[in-house]
């Protein structure tokens, strides 16, 4: 089997293993609160051993070949005859029952010469009683049956006899020899062998566990089997590269709830090297003098788009750049609750309203510190185009300038406004090294589409376990129509393992 299955086994096992887990907890408590509630009950057995010679054949000088097969279904069928049950009832007075209850308690198998009465029920004593019942009366019935035709034909000899005179010596002979037939049929049963107790069957609560867990893992396997046939949701990083036909350039464990920004703050330390990376990997194409345009985009909502975003452009900003982060999402506007911007400040839309300068909107984000802390950067003075510019790593220190939607939230959204969108694009490349750009999912407004002319490169965030594989082949179509030279994608939301987050370099 390929790396690749099985760590798509390993993640199956992963996300399964409750289902799994809880229906094997499941089958042991059903199963045993189903025998506590049946009740106890106890088996006895007694065993009858058959001679494997035929003592009256022998005797008589009858001897054939009989079918061994023939034999064990007749000796069974003789043994679960309801005659023999109704004669142990007989016997016993009624005391054990009626032949019909004994049958009901008493099961019978053969194994070779020995036929074995199995006897159950929920008293101990009774159980043992119906067994050696059974099997006591078993030899004598089994030699009146075996011995039944013996009995007719002797019948019919002695009849014979009387109506011949002289006696003919030839009938005489026969029925000696049939007489003696009768008297060594009843020797076919040589043994009984006695029930002495009876042996509890039910509950038995290792047992029970066991087949209960085992019942519980058995649906579980085929729940887990039938759920992953139906799902048709995006889980891999082979799946994302077959279906959009773009590079995978990285790859983001799941974050803490409520924990938008890591790439700085208290959490830089244990998930800020996924955002690195995948920030490194996106400015390899980067040339120092210009400036790069990133569009970050999902197939649907709730795919973890702003949150990608967001901590791209921040983990571009501790590299050294100067870095713009724009929110264009007029569908669900997200980045100024996320760097807790007042909702009523101005923005995007006022800006390609031309009612508000670049500059008079945009909020200045602290890179240090536990959480971020922005600021207006209004009046602040603009980084030095020249001086600040990529350093590749350099010791001067980076920026990150958020520049949220507006007050109004861009109710018309993009439609018409991408020559304005242009004109603020290019003012705010002169101090700016990345742009990054918040945009709706692809396939619930166009705004992607239009813009598509206006970026560098897209990013697309598809959420581990939650967009199908159909919304990813519709977006694969829409995609056709981006004019941008350059498209990525980044898979979130992985589940976390030791191995940490994976990586991918861009081919």
């Amino acid at each position: 089997m390929r790396s690749e299955g099985i760590e798509t086994l390993k993640a199956v096992a992963r996300r399964s293993a409750w289902i799994v887990a809880l229906l094997v907890v499941l089958g042991i408590a059903a199963l045993s609160l189903l025998r506590q509630h049946q009740g106890p009950s106890y088996e006895a057995g007694a065993q009858v051993v058959l001679s494997p010679i035929d003592l009256g054949a022998a005797v008589s000088g009858f001897q054939g070949y009989v079918d061994p097969d023939v034999l064990n279904q007749t000796e069974e069928a003789l043994a679960n005859s309801a005659q023999l049950f109704n004669r142990a009832a007989a016997v016993n007075h009624g005391a054990l029952g009626s032949g019909d209850d004994l049958q009901s308690a008493t099961s019978v198998s053969k194994n070779g010469g020995t036929v074995t009465f199995t006897a159950t029920g929920v008293e101990p004593g009774r159980t043992v009683k119906i067994a050696n019942a059974v099997a006591s009366v078993y030899p004598d019935w089994r030699a009146d049956v075996s011995s039944a035709a013996i009995t007719q034909a002797i019948r019919q000899v002695e009849s014979q006899l009387k109506a011949s005179t002289p006696r003919d010596p030839s009938l005489v002979d026969l029925l000696n020899k049939l007489k003696v037939a009768k008297t060594a049929t009843g020797g076919n049963v040589l043994l009984v062998e006695r029930a002495d107790s009876a042996t509890k069957t039910r509950p038995r609560p290792v047992r029970d566990a066991l087949l209960g867990a085992f019942i519980g893992l058995f649906f579980g396997l085929i729940l887990v089997a039938a759920r992953e046939a139906i799902d048709t949701r995006v889980r891999s990083e082979g799946e994302v590269e077959e279906i959009l036909s773009v590079p995978l350039v990285g790859a983001v464990e799941t974050l803490p709830r409520r924990a938008g920004l890591v790439a700085i703050g208290r959490h830089r330390e244990r998930f800020g090297d996924m955002y690195a990376l995948l920030a490194a990997n996106l400015a390899q194409t980067a040339a120092d003098g210009e400036t790069i345009i990133i569009a970050v985009t999902s197939a649907t909502a709730e795919e973890g788009k702003t949150t990608t975003a967001s901590n791209l452009a921040a983990a571009l900003a501790t590299r050294s750049a100067n870095v713009v982060l724009i929110d264009l999402d007029s569908r669900k506007p997200s980045l100024g609750k996320l760097f807790h911007i007042p909702l009523d400040a101005p923005g995007v839309d006022e800006i390609v309203g031309r009612s508000l300068r670049p500059e008079e909107a945009l909020w200045t984000v602290s890179l240090n510190g536990q959480g971020p802390i922005v600021y207006p950067a209004r009046g602040e003075a603009p980084p030095d185009s020249g001086a600040l510019k990529r350093s590749n790593g350099g010791s001067k220190p980076g920026s990150l300038r958020v520049l949220p939607i507006g007050a109004t939230g861009m109710p018309r959204g993009l439609a018409g406004r991408t020559p304005a969108l242009r004109t603020l694009l290019a003012s705010l490349s002169e101090n700016a090294d990345f742009i990054v750009l918040d945009t709706p999912p692809a396939l619930a407004m166009p705004e992607m589409t239009e813009i598509s002319e206006l970026v560098d490169t897209v990013l697309i965030v598809v959420r581990h376990g939650r967009v199908s594989r159909r919304s990813l082949a519709a977006l694969t179509r829409i995609r056709r129509n981006w004019r941008s030279a350059d498209v990525a994608a980044v898979l979130v939301g992985t589940p976390r393992h030791d191995e940490g987050y994976a990586y991918y370099s861009r081919s």
